[in-house]
């Protein structure tokens, strides 16, 4: 499937094309005083069931949302190539740097904090696919100069995937310059090189954000499986009799700094999976066989369910992604978890956890308490592995409710997969204690309004939350919010601020391009 090209001249042009581009294409006027080539765009994400899972190889639901990043380009023929960069928002001022006639990469200085930082990750995966695809043309040459004005109105810092949008929009404006418009990119690639951009400025992400923004379809949710290989399958939500999906994503305005609570938060809960998966492995006398780069450079629960039914099921294939065998294994899992840590849900002390793995306390310490600083007094085996397992669980439930079940009312499926959304809230409140006390007031007043299902998106602690809400309620959900959150928790805050922090979506169309 390749990247969606439209003629700002076509009659069904998508509403977010119809409504913004336009507009983007009269301020690269203002900016540059000639028309721009075409503009590039791509959304915000937001996930509805599977946190916390991804760095366990299990699967995820997120769908691309109503929020996105514009990128109108004009290519430049310069003999010294140079690329400006200019932005909608006042805070970010324009930027302009050379490109190396040579051909060899800009650099990119993590440790500066600069807006165009993103924009040149975005470069560096098009410019290192130029070289791949074409080698002849761009190993030792530049690529095209560009001007560029970037329009974007995802949050930033909101955990909706403003970074993604960005170098997802930049990558596909420089590929299509330099290899022109017959060109056809595919969306597998765009998702594949843009997957490791961030990486450059020192942020270590999985690859759902890039999945959802590329491959986004409209009334379509997006199954993200990591293993054998990255791939997103869009799944299109039932059609409804007497409604419309609505999902209103509201932002606690609470920020979690991950440097200071990573040591007991991400970090711990990375650890405590990751020990989980290595004693369930020693439990039942299995190896864990890890493909790829893993954390702590260890097996994870993914791993141990593919071990455990080669070994007890004589099944030597690892789960394909397959809805139906999913279902059956995770419920198995869930099974050994149970026999496992049943007896110790008050947690294990570093001395107990290294008993049960057969290894000294500083082995154990070593193995596990030294890549990243942690932060604990017991490590919670037992909840954080049935966390990870009924979540994976809850993300294939939902494909089957999306795509096997039939419902006489619309009722009933606000029920059933509002009830899976409240079930993955409490299942990250109380298993794996990623939730606060804002993200919790703000699902109990949507769900006293009208949302069908309300939980947290992002790695919690703060950040978004997800609601799924009928079309006719939507208005009294974002009231309710408004009167209750965040006029009582910020009483200063502004019309433009509450915009901001309350969006509505349906899902939406991921990356294309839009044509003079």
């Amino acid at each position: 499937m390749s990247i969606p090209v439209f003629a700002s001249t076509a009659k069904d042009l998508p509403k977010p094309l119809a409504d913004k581009c336009p507009t983007v294409v009269a301020e690269f006027e203002k900016a540059y005083g000639s028309k721009p080539d075409f503009v590039a765009r791509s959304p915000g994400r937001v996930n509805l069931i599977g946190e916390h899972i991804d760095y366990a190889d299990f699967s995820v639901l997120p769908l691309a949302i109503d929020v996105d990043m514009l990128c109108a380009v004009k290519a430049l023929d310069e003999k010294n190539p140079s690329i400006t960069l200019t932005n909608a928002d006042p805070r970010f001022a324009q930027r302009k740097f050379d490109l190396p006639l040579d051909g060899s990469y800009v650099t990119i200085d993590p440790s500066i904090s600069d807006w165009s930082n993103y924009f040149k990750c975005g470069l560096h995966v098009a410019v290192e696919f130029l070289k791949k695809i074409a080698p002849a043309k761009f190993e030792k040459a530049p690529v095209k100069g560009l001007q560029v004005f970037c329009q974007g109105n995802v949050p930033t810092g909101s955990g909706l995937s403003s970074s993604a949008a960005f170098i997802c929009a930049v990558a596909l404006a420089v590929i299509r310059v330099n290899m022109g418009d017959d060109y056809q990119v595919s969306k597998k690639d765009l998702t594949r090189i843009t997957v490791v951009a961030e990486h450059l400025v020192g942020v270590n992400n999985g690859g759902m954000d890039q999945a959802a923004s590329v491959c986004g379809e409209e009334d379509h949710a997006l199954y993200v499986e990591f293993k054998p290989e990255l791939k997103a399958t869009p799944f299109k939500f039932p059609a409804l009799k007497n409604t419309e999906i609505q999902f209103v994503i509201a932002n606690t305005l609470v920020v979690s700094n991950k440097q200071e609570t990573g040591p007991e938060n991400y970090n711990l809960r990375v650890v405590e999976v990751v020990a989980a998966a290595n004693i369930l492995a020693k439990k039942y006398g299995v190896v864990l066989k890890h493909i790829g780069p893993s954390n702590l450079n260890k097996g994870n629960l993914r791993d141990f369910m593919n071990a455990y039914y080669a070994k007890y099921m004589n099944v030597p294939e690892p789960w394909d992604g397959d809805v139906t065998t999913g279902i059956e294994r995770l419920n198995k899992m869930l099974e050994l978890v149970e026999e496992t840590f049943g007896a110790k849900q008050g947690g294990y002390t570093v001395d107990e956890a290294a008993a049960d793995l057969g290894v000294s306390s500083d082995e154990f310490t070593k193995e596990y308490l030294t890549s990243f600083p942690v932060r604990f007094q017991v490590l919670k085996l037992y909840q954080r592995a049935k966390h990870v397992y009924s979540e994976s669980l809850r993300v294939l439930d939902a494909l089957k409710v999306m795509t096997g079940t039939s419902f006489e009312k619309d009722e009933d499926f606000f029920k059933t997969f509002g009830g899976l959304m409240n079930q993955s809230q409490a299942s990250c409140d109380k298993l794996y204690n990623c939730s606060c006390p804002e993200i919790d007031r703000i699902c109990e007043i949507a769900l006293a309004n009208g949302s069908a299902g309300s939980r947290l998106t992002g790695a919690g602690w703060g950040g978004c939350t997800v609601h799924l809400v009928p079309a006719e309620k939507v208005e009294s959900v974002k009231k309710a919010l408004i009167d209750q959150y965040y006029k009582v928790k910020f009483p200063e805050i502004t019309e433009q601020q509450l915009e901001d922090a309350i969006i509505v979506s349906k899902p939406a169309l991921g990356s294309c391009v839009y044509t003079l």
